[in-house]
């Protein structure tokens, strides 16, 4: 096991211990000054010598490229964080590594980061995206300052996305009704995507949180959805079951009566579908750490797995899938977000209030709710009128 040592050089001290030999057996020193006294060295050498042994990257007087360093960062997250959002990171990585992953953690400079977001967004990489790339940058530069103490300050900390990355680019239009006769011809009842269609359409509900949907958080009785779990899907762990995107996202969404109508009658179209295929068909099972599993009635499920009666599902029982109804709407020039936004649009024109809207959508500002999912359309800028020509009119008397 490594040694902690302490020595005085003039008037400052200084910490040092050896690191584990390099491929070429070269011993690594770790070591730093600078302290007032013995006792300071010796408690920062102590908080070094045991992130080193902990697996955390060391200060070593070799120069760490940016592609190593990030493989680290990436490797310690994965205890950290969600899956979905590991592989956010690793996307990221796969930006930033081709532009400044051959220059080391220590010459990386301001001016090499900012340049980097400039060739990102000449790309065209959106302002979203580019905003997520660079606090990930950013958070994993903070690592290299503190615990890592590679660096003495984070080369990302003070750019900023360029104004003239593009935004909005993910389309959001308002699905009317012939787009959505459209819709509804493509996928009539009994398809896999009927259900998820009209559930959006008629709520406003999150892809994730849809897909996520299952029959005990539905009260056909009281016309209400509770909204306490979603389901994300990404190539490195399948579905995954978790809690909704924010606090604010956990809510109880008031159903009209052509959903409770519709649901009621999938309902029982699902448990006639259960006896059609009897013993294969799928049941959906979560186990303990949120992972999904599909598996026929006869299969064994995993210990403390808890089965999931998903409310959109295929045929034989399996879960329809987030990934698939994208790719479907797309056909259609429409995407989860166009219905979300068509609700939110149809709600503000027919007068639902910005804070109303917002605990519907799972926003915690309605600010929010305004920004993204509401815009001027026809119907709101002659309300706008009539408000104007009715005042105007008292004012006049």
């Amino acid at each position: 096991m490594a040694k902690l040592y302490t020595r005085k050089r003039g008037k400052t001290w200084y910490y040092s211990f050896e690191a584990e030999a390099t491929a070429e057996g070269k011993r690594k020193r770790v070591e730093k000054g600078g302290f007032a006294t013995e006792k300071e060295a010796m408690t920062a050498g102590a908080k070094m010598l045991a992130s080193y042994l902990s697996g955390n990257v060391a200060i070593t007087s070799e120069k760490l490229p940016m592609y190593e360093y990030l493989a680290s960062w990436l490797d310690r997250k994965r205890t950290e964080v969600r899956p979905s959002t590991l592989d956010v990171y690793k996307s990221n990585v796969r930006r930033i590594v081709p532009i400044i992953g051959s220059k080391t953690v220590q010459q990386l400079r301001p001016k090499d980061v900012d340049t980097m977001m400039r060739q990102l967004a000449a790309k065209g990489y959106s302002h979203g995206t580019l905003s997520v790339t660079l606090n990930m940058l950013k958070d994993a530069l903070s690592c290299a300052v503190y615990p890592d103490e590679l660096i003495q300050t984070n080369p990302a900390h003070y750019i900023k996305v360029p104004r003239n990355a593009p935004r909005d680019l993910v389309k959001r239009t308002i699905v009317r009704e012939e787009k959505l006769d459209e819709l509804l011809h493509a996928f009539p009842f009994g398809h896999k995507f009927h259900i998820p269609l009209m559930v959006m359409y008629h709520t406003g509900m999150r892809v994730s949180e849809v897909f996520g949907l299952a029959w005990d958080a539905v009260d056909l009785s009281a016309c209400v959805i509770h909204v306490k779990r979603q389901m994300l899907y990404t190539p490195s762990t399948g579905h995954r079951m978790t809690p909704p995107k924010t606090p604010s996202s956990v809510r109880d969404i008031l159903i009209g009566a052509e959903l409770v109508s519709l649901l009621k009658r999938w309902k029982s179209q699902q448990a006639a579908n259960e006896i059609k295929h009897g013993m294969t068909y799928r049941l959906v099972y979560e186990d303990k750490d949120g992972g999904v599993w599909q598996m026929h009635k006869q299969s064994e499920p995993p210990a403390g797995a808890v089965r999931r009666s998903i409310v959109c599902t295929q045929e034989n029982g399996k879960i329809a899938g987030a990934p698939a109804f994208r790719h479907a709407l797309q056909l259609h020039d429409v995407n989860p977000h166009s219905l979300r936004h068509t609700h939110a649009t149809l709600c503000a024109e027919n007068g639902a209030s910005a804070k109303g809207l917002a605990g519907r959508l799972g926003h915690k500002k309605a600010s929010i709710t305004a920004d993204l999912y509401t815009h001027e359309t026809a119907a709101m800028q002659l309300k706008t009128l009539e408000a104007f020509e009715n005042s105007s009119k008292n004012a006049v008397r």
